[in-house]
């Protein structure tokens, strides 16, 4: 059986996906939908796109003057150039900078890699954010009790401010309120030692941050960055980011459990990345059929090509004698 080209043609254009409203950007945008780390307001801080310059009338017997293009900014305000300084790249199977130095809650100034002796599970934030660093903290107050293993000795968090502004006062503050709060205020086995809260200065902050793909940006009072827990091995490998501002106690406890092994695991960005789309008006990621059912189109016509040219030769060969 044969395929003529402008068959094959036809075949491909209707298997090709069709271009959604919006690429999976490396940092989901705010709003994102999913509750399992799959981008839920990975970008902290919601602003507003400025509005387009309005064109001045053309006067008469003059051409009207062309208005500038803005600049092409996501549902959060955020540009594409400023994505890429407040986004995460991952570092799958690096270390973090063990080196860093920061004050803990209790003011006692600590390296980063005296912290990290068990699988640990890293959370940059900044304890002034109101929005997503709040909702994060508050969500991880409610599901550590639930996660099954036992903190401070088979896990443990460590809360990082990216504001060099905040000091020992502060993170011991948020740490008190966040202990106190959610599952945690009547949890009996969660020791405070399980949690610490640590504040530094932005050199220090950068060398850690940088190391682990953190990216963030001071707008004013606030930040844009990103929402993501980062998983690191007792050594100080990163083998696992989680996005999201409501992490499920599973998969804190299978990324805790996959740091003591060693062991680096797919991030949940990239395994949608592949079927997803983001859809900016609904603020929210759907499932992008014609995108899955196109690859697995193409991937059975690569499958049906293969066929024809070795099954056909196959069939063709004379009987030897």
């Amino acid at each position: 059986m044969r395929v003529s080209g402008l068959a094959l043609a036809i075949i491909l254009a209707l298997a090709l996906p069709r271009p959604g409203p919006a690429a999976f950007a490396a940092t989901p945008p705010a709003g994102a939908a999913g509750q399992n780390g799959t981008g839920q307001n990975a970008m902290g801080h919601e602003g507003h796109a400025p509005m387009a310059p309005e064109t001045p009338k053309a006067l008469k017997g003059q051409a009207a003057p062309i208005a500038a293009a803005p600049a092409a900014t996501s549902p959060t305000g955020i540009t594409p150039a400023e994505a890429a300084l407040v986004g995460v790249t991952e570092h799958l199977g690096k270390k973090a900078d063990m080196d860093a130095e920061f004050l803990a809650e209790d003011g006692t100034r600590v390296r980063f890699g005296d912290l990290v002796t068990m699988p640990t599970i890293l959370a940059p934030v900044y304890y002034s954010c109101p929005n997503e660093c709040n909702v994060l903290l508050g969500t991880l107050a409610n599901v550590l009790p639930q996660v099954g293993l036992t903190p401070g000795k088979d896990y443990q968090v460590l809360a990082v401010s990216f504001d060099d502004r905040d000091t020992p006062a502060t993170a011991s503050k948020r740490k008190g309120d966040f202990l106190n709060a959610g599952s945690l205020a009547a949890s009996a086995n969660f020791p405070p030692q399980a949690w610490r809260f640590l504040a530094g200065d932005e050199t220090n902050i950068r060398k850690l941050m940088d190391s682990v793909g953190f990216g963030y940006k001071r707008a004013g009072d606030a930040f844009k960055h990103s929402i993501v827990l980062i998983a690191l091995s007792p050594d100080g490998t990163i083998t696992r980011y989680l996005y999201g501002i409501r992490p499920l106690a599973f998969d804190i406890a299978m990324a805790a459990t996959e740091a003591a092994q060693g062991k680096t695991g797919l991030s949940v960005k990239r395994a949608i990345a592949m079927c997803y789309t983001y859809d900016p008006q609904g603020r929210k990621y759907v499932f992008d059929f014609m995108k899955v059912a196109g690859a697995g189109v193409l991937f059975a016509l690569a499958l049906f090509g293969l066929f024809l040219a070795f099954g056909g030769k196959k069939r063709g060969t004379p009987p030897t004698a």
